[in-house]
């Protein structure tokens, strides 16, 4: 399964691009993450239900807006295939004027966070403090955490990041690893000393791959990504594995809600 992937007509590809990706890569099911700056997710919705138990969403809402709280609840009851929605750490410390009740709704109705922000603002008491606080949706740090490829060990800032997995609803996407080595090709073994601190703090049950397709697409491809973290990301056992590549993200998000009839 695959946690983290875009599709679009006005940015990325659609969605018939992905698919021919999962059904080289025998990928089952994945997260539709709508892209920056898309606020309407209709397309996404569109492609849930036309490949029904494929695909979820994470939604997009503009929390410049002080309605974002309520357009949220509507892209819920729109479909139960809208069971996320990204929101950025940036808009909320900020103050963006829909931010705070936008994570309030989305804590209120439980949903899947995937959280986009950079390694300082997830290492800083601010977020701490927003964890602990929204404790009844699920939230999903993105990408790792954005390990900064030249911090030197013991990775202070990244650590301090990674001490979210303290709290149980807190979960890692291990995702986006072009974003963070210095290498010019894959396999980006220059990364694995970012997943052996996230691993320790997470521990593999707690983790979920995501491909970043298709930007991914421009760096190491999608079956380089797959393949990465199928074979080479250190990992006790092949239980731990399974977790790691679906069996984590399988507990969180509900696949068999979605029909084409809806």
């Amino acid at each position: 399964m695959d946690t983290h992937v875009h599709a679009g007509l006005t940015k990325y590809e659609p969605i018939e691009s992905l698919l021919d990706q999962m059904f080289r890569q025998r990928v089952d099911h994945a997260v539709l993450v709508q892209h920056a700056g898309m606020f309407d997710n209709t397309y996404l919705v569109e492609c849930a239900q036309r490949y029904p138990g494929r695909f979820v969403v994470a939604c997009l809402v503009d929390a410049q807006q002080p309605d974002a709280a309520d357009m949220l609840t509507a892209w819920v009851e729109r479909s139960p295939a809208v069971q996320g929605v990204r929101l950025y750490l940036s808009q909320l410390f900020g103050g963006a004027l829909g931010a705070e009740r936008l994570w309030q709704r989305a804590d209120e109705l439980g949903l899947n966070v995937t959280m986009a922000g950079s390694l300082r603002e997830l290492a800083s008491p601010e977020m701490a403090q927003v964890a602990r606080r929204f404790t009844h949706a699920r939230l999903h740090v993105e990408h790792l955490g954005h390990p900064d490829p030249k911090e030197p060990a013991p990775f202070e800032t990244y650590r301090r990041a990674m001490a979210l997995a303290e709290l149980p609803h807190v979960s890692l996407k291990v995702s986006g690893f072009y974003s963070f080595t210095q290498l010019p090709w894959s396999p980006y073994t220059d990364t694995v000393r970012f997943f052996e601190v996230a691993l320790e703090a997470f521990g593999a049950r707690r983790m979920m791959w995501g491909s970043d397709f298709p930007p991914v697409s421009f760096r190491e491809g999608y079956a380089n990504a797959l393949r990465f973290a199928a074979q080479l990301l250190p990992l006790a056992s092949y239980e731990d594995r399974a977790y790691l590549l679906g069996r984590t993200a399988l507990s969180h998000w509900r696949f068999d809600l979605v029909s084409s009839t809806q």
